[in-house]
């Protein structure tokens, strides 16, 4: 299990070449010709599906998304608010909330990380990134007192941290919650929904089976 206690995906093919089965644990009977797996061979070996969902501890200088509560696998619906948070250099979490700011990668295991190198941060501002980050969790401004919860949150702490170090200037997507929300996580969300759902029917039927050609799921 590469997060914890969160089984990985694996996929793999063990009769049909237009079929692949996805499951947490490879089942001892091949659930599409019934023969026995450990004594027959695999089309294919079973191999881990890459998760959209990572570990912001090993992210720098990326934005980092997560449920306000609980996490993605278990509680996200389109119902859920999202939390958001902005890495340093080391990968270690800056997120502003009702209790002020937090510095640290605690309940950031199984998040939506999404790197910001590759979209505009110049050396210039890469050396202000760190010491903007921590002038700002010291700052009156984002302080317990202050947290309003639709006007002066999380997103607001994100966005201002990236007018602050000159990103905004590079992105414009950057300028606002609503250019920063579809500019630039929503496009990620939409795999991270797929993975989500690819989980929840594992989770519920051991496997699921999946059309090669199509990539949709069968019910089998």
């Amino acid at each position: 299990m590469s997060r914890q206690s969160t089984p990985d995906i694996l996929c793999w093919q063990h009769c049909d070449k237009l079929t692949n089965i996805l499951c947490f644990s490879v089942p001892p009977v091949c659930p599409l010709c019934h023969y026995n797996t450990t004594r027959s061979p695999s089309r294919i070996p079973p191999y881990k599906l890459p998760s959209p969902l990572t570990n912001a501890g090993e992210s720098p200088v990326s934005l980092v998304v997560r449920p306000t509560v609980g996490t993605f696998l278990r509680n996200y619906d389109n119902s859920v608010n999202l939390h958001i948070g902005v890495t340093d250099t080391k990968g270690t979490v800056y997120d502003y909330d009702e209790d002020g700011v937090h510095v640290g990668i605690a309940g950031w295991e199984e998040c939506l990380v999404i790197p910001l190198s590759n979209r505009g941060v110049t050396p210039q501002i890469y050396h202000l990134w760190d010491a903007t980050l921590h002038n700002l969790s010291q700052s009156n401004m984002w302080t317990k007192s202050k947290y309003i919860e639709d006007r002066h949150n999380c997103f607001d702490f994100v966005i201002f941290f990236l007018k602050q170090v000159g990103f905004s200037r590079q992105n414009l997507s950057a300028e606002s919650r609503s250019a920063l929300t579809h500019d630039i996580i929503l496009p990620q969300m939409s795999k991270v929904v797929q993975y989500i759902t690819l989980y929840r029917n594992i989770a519920s039927f051991s496997y699921v089976c999946q059309d090669v050609q199509t990539k949709s799921l069968m019910k089998k």
